[in-house]
């Protein structure tokens, strides 16, 4: 028999999942605890022992759908690379990695762009943030290194690829064919990297 503190945590993984998924289909002011507890064929008291109200659960799921994108975009180091063939590698490995989590996660994105503003906007937008900031390092790498523009105007720039990138992700994971992933991501890295000029 598994320890408490496992099943605890199994219950609450439950739940939030649960969650992300009422969330999803009927809006954060729609749904209710209820509807909640339903989804998992719980009482409400099981879920008062792991969350305090709806706001409390939504706050917890938006931080997990955030750090699995996080996690996925964001561990890569914007200095490593020497070449544009190593250049180039880094960013297919970030979409590679974002591609996969959305993937194993299907709801991840409708819920991160469908719900997060409704639930926590600032938490969004220093999500964002975050990512454009990233992206900027990797810009200004590309630039050091030669790879990229040496006139490329590095914010706006990298605003517009977090933007790209998570519109582009949540289009691919739409369409369900995987094939829409690969064609998004070759035109992602054929946009950054050779622009659409003849």
């Amino acid at each position: 028999m598994s320890p408490p503190s496992d099943r605890a945590a199994r219950r609450r993984a439950e739940i939030l999942a649960a969650a992300q998924r009422v969330f999803l289909a009927k809006g954060f002011h729609e749904a209710g605890i209820a509807d909640i507890a339903a989804e998992l064929g719980i009482g409400h008291g099981t879920f008062y022992r792991y969350f305090k109200n709806k706001r409390d659960i939504a706050e917890a799921v938006l931080e997990q759908v955030l750090g699995r994108l996080a996690e996925a975009g964001l561990s890569e180091d914007p200095e490593a690379s020497e070449t544009l063939d190593e250049y180039r590698a880094q960013v297919r490995r970030i979409l590679t990695r974002l591609v996969a989590v959305s993937a194993a996660h299907p709801n991840l994105l409708g819920f991160f762009q469908q719900q997060g503003l409704v639930i926590d906007a600032q938490r969004l937008r220093r999500f964002h943030d975050e990512f454009a900031a990233f992206t900027a390092r990797f810009l200004v790498n590309g630039i050091d290194k030669g790879f990229l523009h040496p006139e490329l105007d590095v914010e706006p720039t990298s605003e517009a690829l977090v933007a790209m990138t998570f519109e582009g992700l949540t289009r691919a994971m739409t369409s369900r064919d995987p094939e829409v992933a690969v064609r998004w991501m070759e035109a992602g890295m054929r946009l950054m990297f050779d622009g659409i000029r003849r």
